[in-house]
């Protein structure tokens, strides 16, 4: 069987995937080690495509599925990883900086760095403003007009439970 020959164009373009890993990673506070967790892509992974070079000394080539769990984790659109993503393909890929332009990022929100504590243990709010999980819009629980108890009496604004 022939050996596949390496498309020419491929190296600026892992590159440029490269970078823009690279760049989206640290934008989002995150470690190569953290960012395999949460990906579930190995370290190893990670390090060859950011420094576009594999261990046989040539460009990285990472299925696209790699590309989709990395966008996952970082919390990105998948294009916002691949170089020349809003563009017709080129001989050569641009070196532009991280970004494209089909409106990602969208506002300073899609920039904002990942919660220490979801970045460590890949669980909990991705981001400092976001409200713990289960505190968000509960009603309140009432056995009568004004005070507040644990127990299953009635929830405010509902009337009272039924059993």
């Amino acid at each position: 069987m022939a050996q596949r020959s390496e498309w020419k164009p491929w190296p600026s373009y892992g590159l440029r995937l490269g970078r823009n890993l690279y760049t989206l990673r640290r934008m989002r506070g995150l470690t190569q080690e953290q960012l395999a967790s949460l990906s579930d892509v190995s370290r190893n992974s990670i390090s060859n495509i950011e420094r576009n070079l594999n261990n046989a000394g040539t460009a990285t080539d990472p299925h696209l599925s790699i590309v989709y769990r990395l966008a996952r984790a970082l919390d990105v659109p998948p294009a916002a990883l691949l170089p020349g993503g809003d563009h017709p393909v080129a001989d050569i890929c641009s070196a532009e900086k991280v970004g494209i332009s089909i409106r990602w990022p969208e506002s300073g929100d899609d920039l904002r760095p990942f919660r220490r504590t979801f970045a460590q243990q890949g669980s909990g709010p991705r981001y400092e403003d976001e409200p713990p999980l289960g505190e968000v819009g509960l009603p309140q629980v009432v056995d009568e007009p004004g005070r507040k108890t644990s127990g299953p009496k009635g929830i405010e604004g509902r009337g009272p439970v039924t059993e």
